[in-house]
């Protein structure tokens, strides 16, 4: 993925580990911290600078609302749903995500095209969003989505959430603790530690910081955002689909095994790996997510 590759190469050039002539374990913690709170402003800022115009087969279809979370934040979001559905899909996207992404669009189109509204949003930080994006305030984002739903006397079984890459740990964290039709994870991971250190292999480090890195529980990670998938993921109740690419090069499918080993006896996990290293949605992952939910709806309707 050429933003998520972008932002390492744009961290990198702070030289953050290597302003530090005398790396004892202190310096090592905040320069840790600091590649964690540089690395997530670079996608922030790529978000905000790359946004894209609405392509023909939405337009006058998208109804722009501005909505505030608790703590009166702005949040800026798309609510698109011409043919006036009473079941909604939410989408979380990554880190770098922006709510006009050409490919994001194409994939509102085709849930649309299946028969359910469509809510896009840019986290807090992100797009045209306001405030600071955090692990927190990314859930209280979503929160407030789902609440603006539910005002509009959508069911919160008529309510899926979507999360692809770093949105799927948003997505989990939120489903893990509210009633939702499905929760359906696109290319996951399985916590933030174990990113990290995958991140810290493709940095430019000095070889014996990753190998510190590599090394170090996950526990000890000094991470602002800690999501942890593997946790939350045992608490969903409802449906759960988790699809990776097998040979993705920016969340590789190991992490996404390791997730699915937690959740597989839950009863109402499926996994699915598809062949190639698209991390990106694509048609493949469209039409499997489709079929997905029509089993779904099909069995809340024969209930």
């Amino acid at each position: 993925m050429q933003t998520f590759d972008y932002s390492i190469k744009e961290v990198d050039k702070l030289n953050i580990f290597q302003k530090n002539n005398k790396l004892n374990i202190i310096s090592l913690y905040n320069s840790i911290k600091n590649y964690e709170k540089n690395f997530y402003q670079k996608n922030a800022d790529f978000s905000k600078t790359n946004q894209y115009e609405i392509i023909e087969e939405l337009k006058n279809t998208i109804v722009n609302k501005s909505l505030s979370t608790e703590n009166d934040t702005k949040i800026d979001v798309w609510d698109i749903n011409p043919y006036k559905s009473n079941r909604y899909i939410v989408f979380c996207e990554g880190i770098s995500g922006e709510k006009s992404n050409i490919l994001l669009q194409k994939t509102y189109l085709k849930f649309i095209k299946a028969g359910w509204g469509i809510i896009a949003f840019d986290y807090r930080g992100r797009g045209k969003s306001k405030g600071d994006f955090t692990q927190k305030s990314a859930i209280t984002d979503l929160k407030t989505i789902y609440d603006y739903l539910k005002s509009k006397d959508i069911h919160s079984t008529d309510i899926g959430i979507i999360g692809h890459s770093m949105g799927s740990a948003v997505a989990a964290n939120f489903c893990a603790k509210h009633k939702t039709a499905f929760t359906i994870l696109i290319n996951p991971f399985s916590k933030a530690s174990d990113m990290a250190k995958e991140i810290a292999q493709k940095a430019n480090l000095p070889k014996f910081v990753n190998k510190i890195i590599q090394k170090l529980p996950s526990c000890l990670i000094p991470l602002q955002n800690r999501f942890n998938n593997e946790i939350v993921i045992k608490k969903i109740k409802a449906p759960i689909l988790i699809l990776h690419t097998k040979e993705d090069n920016v969340i590789p499918v190991k992490l996404a095994r390791k997730l699915y080993s937690k959740a597989i006896n839950n009863g109402n996990t499926t996994y699915k790996e598809l062949p190639g290293n698209d991390h990106e949605i694509n048609e493949e992952k469209l039409n499997y997510c489709i079929e997905f939910i029509k089993k779904q709806v099909y069995k809340m309707q024969n209930k």
